[in-house]
């Protein structure tokens, strides 16, 4: 097995380079199709190595055709940046299913539902480090140190992201967090962050007023806790390497995070 042109379908909406690679799984985790684009100065450059993003939710990240919800338009938000300058590979993790609140749950909340089975974070996390990132370091020119690492994702992507950035510094150095779903995990998220040492990369952290408008508490779950966990993150020190936006009228959807986006990549990838 090996990277792979990706099969695109008649309504596909990928631009430039995109890769898969079938059947990537472990011990704890379901064979998936990973997708890797490649950005526009890859094959002209031969000389050059580029940082690495990786997507969790990675079928919505690229292409409308295999999304379930709509797309985040990396591709071509990445297409865009390049013109600026910045420049990176992408990587797309899909998520495994019915088991994804698994995947990116770091710890069981008895509040939840029975049907909510939690706990599978560390494994997940696990599976990046072992398993899929050294099918991009191996494969691609990349800067596979942390300082050139990004994990990026949205609602319990989130809360992986930031879970992986703090128990895997080493590995992971800078995380995108948008829209992060705490109340399912409330304790135990803020908990990690006040007992681990204060992340030394950079942290976007994004909110939307409408976070669930069919459910006002949960609507205010996620608006409060996005702020409370940016006081704690401020009052650990994490200063300018700490970006913060909160929209009141922001949805939990692709649109949004697709909305965001550019201003992410510009901040996590060049720290402005």
């Amino acid at each position: 097995m090996s990277w792979q042109p990706y099969a695109a379908r008649p309504d596909s909406t990928v631009t430039d380079t995109l890769l898969q690679w079938e059947g990537v799984g472990d011990a704890n985790h379901a064979a998936r199709t990973l997708l890797a684009w490649l950005p526009p100065s890859y094959a002209s450059e031969p000389e050059r190595h580029y940082p690495v993003l990786y997507f969790h939710d990675g079928q919505n990240v690229f292409d409308a055709a295999t999304s379930y919800s709509g797309e985040w338009g990396a591709d071509e938000t990445l297409t865009q940046l390049a013109a600026e300058g910045i420049e990176a590979i992408a990587v797309g993790i899909p998520n495994g299913g019915e088991r994804r609140f698994h995947e990116y749950s770091a710890a069981p909340n008895p509040k939840l539902p029975d049907t909510l089975d939690a706990g599978g974070a560390d494994d997940y996390i696990a599976f990046l480090v072992d398993t899929v990132k050294p099918l991009a370091d191996g494969h691609f020119r990349t800067l596979p140190g942390s300082k050139s690492t990004v994990v990026i994702g949205s609602s319990m992507g989130g809360l992986v992201s930031l879970h992986a950035l703090i128990t895997h510094p080493d590995v992971f150095g800078h995380a995108g967090v948008m829209s992060p779903a705490f109340w399912t995990a409330p304790v135990d998220s803020f908990t990690r962050v006040q007992t681990s040492p204060t992340p030394t990369g950079r942290i976007w952290l994004d909110i939307g007023g409408q976070e669930g408008p069919d459910e006002p508490e949960l609507m205010r779950a996620y608006w409060q806790d996005a702020h409370t966990m940016r006081d704690l993150l401020l009052d650990k020190g994490m200063g300018e390497r700490l970006r913060f936006v909160a929209n009141p009228q922001g949805t939990h959807h692709e649109s949004a995070w697709r909305e965001r986006l550019p201003g992410a990549l510009q901040f996590l990838l060049g720290g402005e």
